[in-house]
């Protein structure tokens, strides 16, 4: 079953917007590590244009990636016939909550707050348990999120320039904006991006909008959807660099376990 997938809009800037996220470089060591220490089959969930997924493969290591975007994916196809990893790399056009794989995976990563593209607990915890259903008993999975600030999110709910960049196949330059509104009693949040095209005199020749839904989960909530799912909890860090976490960590990372007997 595959649903209307919002990175299909949003797959032309992604690589200017995870370039602006701190969290997307320390992320990359810790999940190509990750990936290539563990057995066979290794999943990546969102998968998306292979940013983390082809780097261990230009490593050596198969890895089996899911994502609901059918641009993504294509993104992520030519950039491993590019890199000559295309061989090492199994792409799945499906949704958290119903992919199939064909033998249970030793592990699945959720890399990138990518949970949060679940956006009700109801989402989440259908996926965790789905999830739970692909691993081979005893296999990890891995996952992050970010810390939810909300005295930050009250800040910070103005239209923002993330950052300007030149287009390389037009040669002009692009002002990417964003604009973010949060509901604070459902964690819900609406990402509004937009990119203004500008000519040599500084003229908008194009203005393009692409809008995500996305969410927030707290350590403690994510704790309490894990456990319900079945998953041991192995870890939990407060950073990539495996750090613990604190009322100052800026990440949630989880190492979970299917317990090995039911």
């Amino acid at each position: 079953m595959h649903r209307t997938a919002e990175y299909d809009t949003f797959a032309d800037i992604y690589d200017v917007w995870v370039e602006m996220a701190p969290s997307a470089h320390r992320a990359l060591p810790f999940y190509v590590e990750a990936y290539l220490s563990s057995d066979d089959p290794v999943v990546e969930l969102g998968v998306g244009n292979g940013r983390i997924a082809l780097e261990a493969a230009r490593q050596g290591k198969a890895i089996v990636g899911v994502d609901a975007s059918a641009e993504m994916l294509r993104r992520c196809r030519e950039r491993a016939e590019a890199l000559g990893v295309a061989d090492r790399l199994t792409l799945i056009q499906a949704d958290f909550r119903d992919f199939q794989l064909p033998e249970p995976a030793w592990l699945i990563a959720i890399p990138f707050h990518t949970i949060g593209h679940l956006v009700t607990p109801e989402a989440k915890r259908e996926g965790l348990r789905h999830i739970y259903s692909q691993l081979a008993p005893g296999g990890r999975l891995i996952l992050d999120h970010f810390i939810f600030r909300p005295e930050i999110a009250r800040q910070h709910q103005a239209p923002s320039l993330r950052t300007e960049y030149t287009d390389p196949q037009t040669g002009h330059d692009v002002l990417l904006w964003v604009l973010t509104r949060y509901n604070f009693e459902t964690q819900a949040m609406r990402i509004l991006a937009w990119t203004d095209e500008l000519d040599d005199e500084g003229v908008l020749i194009r203005r393009r909008y692409r809008r995500l839904s996305f969410s927030w989960i707290e350590p403690d909530q994510m704790r309490t959807l894990l456990e319900e799912a079945g998953f041991e909890i192995e870890a939990l860090y407060g950073d990539f660099d495996r750090s613990p976490l604190t009322e100052t960590s800026p990440e949630q990372v989880w190492i979970v376990r299917r317990p090995e007997r039911p």
